[in-house]
């Protein structure tokens, strides 16, 4: 049976060095079990809403917590070690809507789209959700277990240029800020970043004060870019 979690109530649950936590537990998450499991990874937690699609995943070593994924790594990021891999199998732009719940009350946030002047920085882009962006350099969409070579496509054997993350980070636009978080490859198709990342993310744009911020996930080849605007309770947005 999966472990319950009640919105609000921190898990009794111990998450040791090198826990591996993958939320969502559709196609993407199912896939992400069997290969680390395959690879041999220890502790394995999965978190999914729904009870029916986290029955679905089994084997020894995966713990199952029925709970929303956004809320839960809200009220739990304090209790992973930094070390923690968060492997996102959401389709929303995971980060991003992390560090909407886990800023401090003292300030207000506001979702923004992302500028259109940004799609002519990358070779390819489509309109995300919520007014996010989708950066990638294919347009089309990549094996399952691409290994992401460090400078060419495995599809069209074609050169890469710089990766996307440095794309990102090479963004400039006036009146906003910069922050990317790098997806590092854990198997071939699959990604994921620390808790620790996450957590540098928070500290910087808590710091920047009232500002805005681009906010990017990214491996070498695809991205997201979300937006938003911060303001401390005293200004208005």
């Amino acid at each position: 049976m999966p472990k319950v979690w009640k919105k609000g109530k921190k898990s009794s649950v111990p998450f040791p060095e090198g826990s591996v936590v993958i939320i969502g537990a559709g196609h993407f998450g199912t896939r992400a079990v069997k290969v680390l499991r395959e690879r041999g990874s220890k502790h394995l937690w999965v978190v999914e809403k729904d009870e029916k699609a986290l029955a679905g995943i089994t084997g020894l070593g995966v713990e199952r917590i029925l709970a929303e994924g956004i809320p839960f790594l809200a009220d739990h990021a304090g209790l992973l070690p930094p070390s923690t891999i968060i492997v996102p199998a959401l389709p929303v732009h995971l980060a991003f809507e992390w560090l909407r719940k886990a800023l401090k009350r003292d300030y207000r946030r506001r979702r923004i789209k992302v500028p259109s002047p940004l799609k002519s920085l990358f070779p390819h882009t489509w309109e995300g959700s919520e007014g996010s962006l989708l950066v990638s350099y294919a347009d089309f969409r990549c094996p399952d277990d691409c290994p992401e070579p460090a400078d060419h496509c495995t599809v069209t054997g074609k050169r890469r240029g710089k990766p996307m993350y440095g794309l990102i980070e090479d963004v400039t636009l006036p009146g906003y800020r910069v922050h990317v978080i790098r997806s590092r490859q854990l198997a071939p198709g699959l990604g994921g970043y620390s808790v620790g990342e996450l957590k540098g993310l928070l500290a910087r744009v808590e710091s920047g004060g009232g500002s805005k911020w681009l906010v990017g996930t990214a491996c070498k080849c695809h991205g997201v870019v979300s937006a938003l605007e911060i303001r401390e309770k005293t200004a208005e947005l």
